[in-house]
C-alpha cells in the first residue's frame, strides 16, 4: 500500500531527485554489492545535453559585462579577454576541449528540487513509465567535499539582460567582477611559473579558460526554469572518458560513484505498473544493498495518461 504523502514529507524535503529508467536503474547497480555500496552515473559532457544552447548560453551572459568588469578592475589592456580576436578565443578553446584531462571539458548529472512532478516525468522518466531517485544532499555534499570534489549546485535561470530587476543584472556584474578578479590573479600565477613567449596573451587566454570552466555549468535559458536543476559537475581529472552513441552521435561520458546509503526514496511513475515494478525494484536491492529496508518506496499517484 502506498503512503501518504503528507508521511514521507520530511524525506522528500531533505532530497533531490534523479528521474530516469528502470534500464539505467540497473546499469546504475550492475556493479553495486553489499560490499561496495555505490551507484554508478553517467556524467554526460555538458555541450552534448538536451539544451542545444548549453555552455554557450553561459558565456554570452559572461560577456555581457565582461568588458565593463575590466574597464572597473583595471585590467591592463595586453591582458584583457575583450581586446583578444574572437576566432583566436575560438580556436584554442576547441583545441583545449580535445585535450586530455582539461579542466574546460565539465561533464555534470542532472537533479532536481522537484518530487513527483509530471513536467519532468514527461522528459526525463519516460513518460511517467520510468522511476524517480531520491537522494539526501547533505549526505552527497558530504560524501564529495570528502574526497575533494565538486560540491552539488543549484542552476542560475537567466541573468543580466534576462532578469528585469536592476539589483539582479547588478548582483550579476559583481559576481562576474569578483571572479575575474580571483581567476586573473591565478593565471598570472600560473603563468609567471611556466615559459609563454608572450606571457599577457596567456593570462588572458587563462583567465578566459577558468572563467568557462567554472560559470557556464551552473548558467541556463530560463526556458528550463520548471526543472529547478541541482547539478554536479565533474571534471576530466583522475577521470576516464567514456563514450556512447547517442542518435548517431558520439557523447563523451564520465563513470561517477555516488554512496547508495544517500539515496532515501525510489518513486515509480504514474503510468507504471507500480505493483509489480516496486516489487522487482526491492528484489534487485536486496541482491546489492545490505540496508536496502531504509529506503522508501513509494508510487506516484498524479492522474497522468500519455
Amino acid at each position: 500500500m502506498n503512503k501518504d504523502r503528507q508521511e514521507i514529507q520530511p524525506i522528500v524535503d531533505s532530497c533531490i531527485f534523479h528521474y530516469t529508467n528502470v534500464t539505467t536503474l540497473m546499469g546504475m547497480l550492475e556493479n553495486a554489492s553489499t560490499e561496495n555500496a555505490f551507484m554508478t552515473f553517467w556524467a554526460s559532457h555538458i555541450s552534448y545535453m538536451n539544451d542545444p544552447e548549453e555552455k554557450k548560453y553561459g558565456m554570452k551572459k559572461i560577456w555581457e559585462v565582461l568588458p565593463t568588469v575590466e574597464d572597473e578592475l583595471k585590467i591592463p589592456s595586453e591582458q584583457r579577454i575583450k581586446n583578444l580576436e574572437q576566432k583566436e578565443l575560438d580556436k584554442f578553446i576547441k583545441i583545449l576541449s580535445t585535450e586530455k584531462n582539461n579542466v574546460i571539458n565539465t561533464y555534470a548529472i542532472s537533479f532536481s528540487e522537484s518530487f513527483d512532478y509530471l513536467p519532468m516525468w514527461k522528459m526525463y522518466g519516460q513518460d511517467g513509465n520510468g522511476i524517480c531517485l531520491g537522494f539526501d544532499k547533505k549526505i552527497l555534499n558530504k560524501y564529495l567535499e570528502d574526497n575533494n570534489m565538486e560540491k552539488i549546485a543549484s542552476v542560475r535561470y537567466g541573468t543580466g539582460d534576462d532578469i528585469s530587476d536592476a539589483q539582479g543584472a547588478q548582483d550579476w556584474k559583481s559576481f562576474i567582477k569578483n571572479e575575474y578578479e580571483k581567476y586573473h590573479v591565478m593565471s598570472k600565477a600560473w603563468v609567471e611559473m611556466g615559459a609563454s613567449p608572450d606571457k599577457n596573451k596567456s593570462i588572458a587566454l587563462y583567465t578566459y579558460v577558468t572563467l568557462l570552466a567554472i560559470i557556464p555549468p551552473y548558467i541556463k535559458n530560463p526556458a528550463y526554469e520548471y526543472e529547478k536543476e541541482h547539478r554536479l559537475c565533474c571534471r576530466e581529472l583522475r577521470h576516464t572518458v567514456h563514450f556512447r552513441n547517442q542518435n548517431g552521435l558520439l557523447l563523451p561520458y564520465l563513470e561517477f560513484k555516488l554512496p547508495l546509503n544517500a539515496l532515501k526514496i525510489i518513486t515509480t511513475g504514474p503510468t507504471t505498473d507500480s505493483e509489480r515494478q516496486m516489487i522487482s525494484i526491492v528484489k534487485l536491492l536486496r541482491t546489492k544493498y545490505s540496508n536496502w529496508e531504509n529506503i522508501t518506496y513509494y508510487s506516484s499517484d498524479i492522474p497522468y495518461r500519455p
